[in-house]
């Protein structure tokens, strides 16, 4: 069994277009799709980013324990922002063997990352202002550049996030 499980950002939910198509396409390649729903975390009120991974770390083991995932053939995580400190968390814990779809890291994340994580690439905006992309190229894994584009991955016009977002999803389905 293959299953991939979506970790989103805070502000960044699963029921955004770039999760919903990426899932899609996952389902139709055969895995069994677990979003991730934050929205019973109160993260407003939270002062640091380690604090907010604590919490979503602490939700995701809750949230995830009857998937099974250990005992999965192939198991990805598709993580954006905060959610990519969860997942590499959360493998790492719980010594899951998956692959790793990064959506924009943060150095928080990228500092849970071992010798053993498989990252299978990194999608960033040009205008990320929490990491530059050539910073995250110097990790090794394969990268993605969305051009005039920030943390969000969207642009203000709503066709060309459009075209953004298919061009993302259709980039994970070829790296995974």
């Amino acid at each position: 069994m293959k299953k991939a499980v979506l970790f989103p950002g805070t502000g960044y939910t699963c029921r955004e277009e770039l999760f919903i198509l990426t899932g899609r396409e996952l389902e139709r390649k055969g895995w069994t799709v677990v979003p991730i729903d934050w929205s019973a975390i109160p993260f407003k009120p939270v002062r640091t980013v380690k604090e907010a991974g604590d919490m979503a770390i602490g939700y995701a083991i809750c949230a995830l324990k009857d998937e099974k995932l250990d005992e999965c053939d192939e198991v990805l995580f598709v993580s954006k922002s905060l959610g990519c400190i969860s997942a590499l968390k959360y493998s790492s814990l719980l010594n899951i063997s998956s692959r790793h779809v990064l959506l924009t890291p943060t150095h928080d994340a990228l500092v849970e990352i071992s010798s053993y994580t498989d990252v299978v690439c990194a999608v960033i905006g040009s205008e990320d202002s929490l990491m530059s992309a050539d910073e995250l190229r110097t990790h090794g894994f394969p990268v993605m550049v969305v051009p005039d584009t920030g943390h969000s991955l969207k642009c203000v016009d709503p066709d060309t996030t459009e075209k953004i977002t298919s061009d993302i999803a259709a980039y994970i389905m070829r790296m995974i």
